[in-house]
């Protein structure tokens, strides 16, 4: 499986209220997939770089930034067991870049979570550029917590466009699921303005052949995953439409966005990169981001 070998779920704290809410819902992702919880928080090295600069933060500073980091996580994981008892939580503070330590943790972890962003009470904020950083680099595929309907019978919408990311993304999706015995929205959205190639009259453009092509390369992606998971419940969404609008608009309803990190260029459906960042941003539901790892 997708998931099999890194079971750990992993989720970066900052102290702000986002943060916690990204939190929970890692909390319940966990409990629902089996998994153990790892809830981390970074605080500032006590020497850093700042420009051409060294940067010494003061021992009494720095130590009562460590105190709240672990003040949060204790905090964050009491707040858990609270609503999931027999859930697996540890808690890990460190004094490196936040980027730096949720990079590291993700090389062992099946998942990533963290916030769309921070404000919290540790000098250097964990998320917010953070979640970009993360999202590009992780090992693991990465969670952007956005607020949603919060219901667990809800369906996982999945983003495609024939890249390699999307096959991630939809390998991903169909597992999760699976696990959590959802329907699962299949949306594949393609942009007039890119299939026609620069072409500006429309009737120069064979629309039907168009549409024929994007409906051919939808069953395809989905063709192996179908007959792997027979038990998921797929709907399929083929549109011409802007491919950023169409995944906000289905996440409305949904309890999870998945896609890939990045699309097949501007020549194609311009469906990831740009859009993933959209998502991260407009999404009505968490959002996770899926690489290529080689």
């Amino acid at each position: 499986m997708v998931l099999a070998n890194h079971q750990e779920i992993v989720v970066g704290v900052d102290g702000s209220p986002t943060s916690m809410a990204a939190a929970l819902w890692a909390a319940a992702m966990a409990d629902r997939l089996d998994s153990p919880l790892h809830i981390a928080c970074a605080v500032q090295e006590p020497t850093f770089y700042m420009a051409e600069s060294v940067m010494v933060i003061p021992e009494e500073v720095w130590e009562q930034q460590r105190r709240t980091a672990e003040e949060i996580v204790d905090e964050a994981a009491k707040a858990i067991l609270e609503r999931h008892p027999y859930l697996s939580v540890a808690t890990h503070v460190d004094a490196v870049p936040p980027a730096e330590m949720l990079v590291d943790l993700s090389a062992s972890a099946r998942l990533m979570v963290v916030g769309s962003s921070g404000t919290g009470l540790v000098l250097s904020t964990l998320l917010g550029s953070t979640a970009k950083v993360v999202a590009d680099t992780a090992a693991c595929p990465v969670v952007v917590w956005r607020e949603g309907t919060g219901d667990p019978n809800s369906p996982i919408v999945v983003g495609i466009d024939g890249s390699a990311t999307s096959a991630a993304a939809i390998a991903m999706a169909f597992e999760i699921a699976s696990r959590l015995e959802v329907p699962l929205i299949a949306a594949h959205v393609w942009s007039a303005a890119s299939q026609a190639g620069g072409v500006t009259l429309p009737l120069l453009i064979d629309w039907a052949a168009i549409e024929k092509e994007e409906s051919v390369l939808l069953a395809e992606s989905l063709a192996g995953w179908v007959a792997k998971y027979p038990d998921v419940v797929v709907e399929r969404v083929l549109r011409q439409s802007n491919p950023a609008h169409t995944l906000v608009d289905l996440s409305e309803h949904a309890q999870l966005v998945v896609v890939g990190s990045r699309g097949r260029g501007p020549v194609r459906s311009a469906l990831l990169g740009s859009t993933s960042s959209n998502l991260t941003h407009h999404a009505r539901c968490p959002v996770m981001i899926c690489r290529v790892h080689s």
